[in-house]
C-alpha cells in the first residue's frame, strides 16, 4: 500500500509509515455507496481513512430528515481525523462522491495507536487547528450581505494564488452558504457572462479579481 503521495503522511517516520500501512484496509467503492468498515454495516465509521482514488462525502441528516452533504475529501486526502480526539464525536456517514472510489482506512483504536508518534500527532494538531480557522471564516463570510456579495466573498477565500477555483456542487455551494442552490447557479452564471469568471472543466478562473472584492463588498456594477 502506497501512502507516501498523502500529505498527512508527509512527516511520517519510516516505522509510522510500516505501522499504518500494516494496520489499513482497502475498501472499494461504487459511487454512493456508503463506507462500511468491517463487518458491522450500519455503523458509522470513527477510525481513520486517507482516500487514494475518486472522492468521499461525508452527509448527515437535519431534524426534519433532510441529506445534508458537510465535507468533500479527495484523492490523497485524510478523513476522520477531525473526530479522533473529540469528547462528543458526531456520527457522520460517509458517501463514495465518484466512481470508482478507494479509500485505505484503519479502525479507531489503531488509529489512536498512530497518534503516539509524534509527527503524526502533531500533523492532525495542524489539520484540525487550520478547519478550525475555516469554520471562522465560514461564520464572517455567512454574515454577508445579500446573498452575491456572499457568494463573490466565498470565492476570493476559495481562491488559490494563480486564482484557480476548484468549486463544490452548486447544492453543496448552497448549503455552506445559507442559501438556496438556484440563487448559487444565478449569481455563477452572472459572473460567468460578465466576464468576471472563466470556466475551463472541473476548474474555474478569476478573470477579474478586483471586480469580484467589488462585487463581495456589495458595490453595484
Amino acid at each position: 500500500m502506497t501512502l507516501t503521495p498523502c500529505a498527512f503522511f508527509s512527516t511520517a517516520s519510516t516505522p509510522a509509515l510500516q505501522f499504518a500501512a500494516s494496520h489499513m484496509n482497502l475498501l472499494h467503492m461504487r459511487r454512493r455507496e456508503v463506507l462500511h468498515p468491517g463487518a458491522q454495516p450500519g455503523q458509522p465509521f470513527a477510525g481513520l481513512g486517507v482516500v487514494l482514488q475518486g472522492g468521499l462525502q461525508a452527509i448527515d441528516l437535519t431534524l426534519d430528515g433532510k441529506e445534508v452533504g458537510l465535507m468533500n475529501v479527495g484523492p490523497h486526502e485524510p478523513f476522520g481525523h477531525t473526530l479522533l480526539l473529540a469528547e462528543r464525536p458526531i456520527e457522520l456517514t460517509w458517501v463514495a462522491s465518484s466512481n470508482p472510489t478507494t479509500a485505505a482506512v484503519m479502525e479507531r483504536d489503531k488509529a489512536l495507536q498512530l497518534l503516539a508518534f509524534p509527527e503524526m500527532m502533531a500533523m492532525v494538531a495542524r489539520l484540525n487547528g487550520q478547519q478550525v480557522n475555516d469554520l471562522l471564516g465560514w461564520q464572517k463570510v455567512q454574515a454577508i450581505h445579500p446573498v452575491s456579495a456572499r457568494v463573490c466573498a466565498w470565492l476570493l477565500r476559495q481562491s488559490h494564488k494563480d486564482s484557480v477555483l476548484r468549486l463544490p456542487t452548486h447544492a453543496e455551494m448552497a448549503w455552506k452558504l445559507n442559501t438556496t442552490r438556484e440563487s448559487v447557479t444565478r449569481v455563477l452564471q452572472k459572473l460567468l457572462t460578465e466576464g468576471v469568471l472563466r470556466r475551463d472543466g472541473d476548474d474555474w478562473h478569476m478573470v477579474s479579481p478586483s471586480t469580484l472584492e467589488e462585487m463581495a463588498r456589495g458595490e453595484d456594477r
